[in-house]
């Protein structure tokens, strides 16, 4: 693993060592790894004439520790990725795992954690954990896992989609939400587990996205952020997983869900030519 990230622009390098700092002062994790599009390289910033940013690549990083407790514990602390908002310009994606899961995964060849091993760039090191050798998956066994998820995932995004025009048809709007709401996670699914065999436990699209882009930095012109309307539509359908089924104060219009389905189309489109493509480079 690599441990310099001087091929970053100087104020790059100058946000990554402060945010390397806060989180290792405030959570104290054993091993912090910067990985993804800024580690290889190939990260995307897009300003708007405004100077706002259309879309924008993560730091995304991964933060190692002794157990599973520590990491929910950082996956959990809010107050921690408050304050990375407000002090770091670059946004930041944190996941937080335990030393076994890791070496677990890298010892059956899991390549999202492999690629983590090959490209990834060692920010913080406290010398207390170690990583272990990284297994190798035959190239039969990786096409095969592939193919059962795009299948899998692939097929039940669709599903959700049929019972989104039924809700629609039905004037149903919150129904209709969820319903999209469901598509959206299971085609970034899709991608995530093509692509790398990974997917955290969560159904926070933005987080999705945001682990998702560390590997297609290309997915994050799907739901660009450099408006407030933008960032309002972004917000209804992320919160349609919880706030459509048991909220009162959560509405939807027709207009906003015809919006948001036509993103949700163009994951769709993106989803399936590039999971393909992946697979049979694989062959």
């Amino acid at each position: 693993m690599k441990n310099s990230y001087e091929h970053l622009p100087e104020n790059k390098q100058e946000q990554l060592k402060w945010a390397t700092d806060i989180i290792v002062d405030t959570v104290k994790p054993d091993m912090l790894i910067l990985f993804g599009s800024y580690a290889r390289g190939d990260w995307v910033e897009e300003l708007r004439e405004d100077g706002n940013y259309q879309y924008q690549s993560d730091f995304d990083l991964l933060a190692i520790v002794k157990n599973e407790s520590l990491a929910k514990k950082i996956e959990r602390k809010t107050s921690l990725m408050n304050r990375l908002g407000k002090q770091i310009r670059t946004p930041i994606s944190l996941i937080a795992e335990d030393i076994y899961f890791v070496n677990n995964k890298l010892s059956k060849g899991q390549y999202f954690f492999t690629d983590i091993l090959r490209e990834g760039i060692m920010l913080h090191d406290s010398g207390k954990l170690e990583l272990a050798e990284p297994g190798v998956l035959h190239i039969n066994e990786i096409i095969q896992l592939a193919t059962e998820d795009f299948d899998y995932w692939f097929n039940g995004a669709s599903e959700y989609f049929r019972q989104y025009n039924h809700a629609i048809d039905d004037k149903s709007h919150n129904v209709a939400a969820f319903n999209l709401h469901q598509v959206a996670e299971k085609l970034i699914a899709t991608m995530l587990l093509v692509f790398t065999r990974y997917k955290p436990k969560t159904h926070d699209l933005a987080k999705l996205l945001r682990i998702t882009a560390s590997v297609i930095p290309e997915i994050l012109q799907i739901f660009p952020q450099g408006t407030q309307k933008e960032k309002d539509m972004f917000a209804l359908l992320r919160k349609a997983y919880v706030d459509s089924r048991y909220k009162k104060d959560y509405v939807i219009t027709a207009e906003e869900l015809d919006w948001l389905c036509s993103r949700v189309l163009k994951l769709q489109g993106m989803v399936k030519q590039m999971c393909q493509e992946k697979i049979s480079s694989l062959k």
